[in-house]
């Protein structure tokens, strides 16, 4: 639910602060850390369940790991596509926007990653 409320909240950013006042303030990076944070936090958690109630099997913390990043890298691309075709399709969008956009999001993932413990 995590990562639907941060959606919720940007968007009601958006609607009330309008599209330049979230995308030339730090609240653009503040919303990518913690959506690249909440999308690994939920990505460990539905594993972790899946892995809990024995409908896969991962023989190592690492193969788990691995699959949480490239969820995580999926879903980063997959944001920046839609901010590009939805949200912004004529302005605001730069090279160095959409990369910056990019690496604060896998930045919060991989700080979640930190944290994720064994499985057992």
């Amino acid at each position: 639910m995590l990562p639907l409320l941060i959606f919720c909240v940007c968007l009601s950013l958006l609607f009330f602060l309008g599209k330049k006042f979230v995308a030339e303030s730090p609240t653009d990076i503040i919303f990518h850390v913690l959506g690249g944070a909440s999308i690994s936090m939920s990505t460990s958690g539905v594993l972790w369940h899946l892995i809990h109630r024995e409908l896969i099997v991962l023989q190592d913390v690492k193969v788990f790991r691995f699959l949480v990043f490239g969820f995580l890298c999926f879903i980063v691309i997959s944001w920046e596509l839609l901010e590009y075709i939805v949200f912004y399709p004529d302005e605001y969008l730069t090279y160095t926007d959409t990369i910056s956009d990019m690496i604060c999001g896998l930045i919060g993932g991989l700080f979640v990653m930190f944290f994720i413990r064994r499985l057992v």
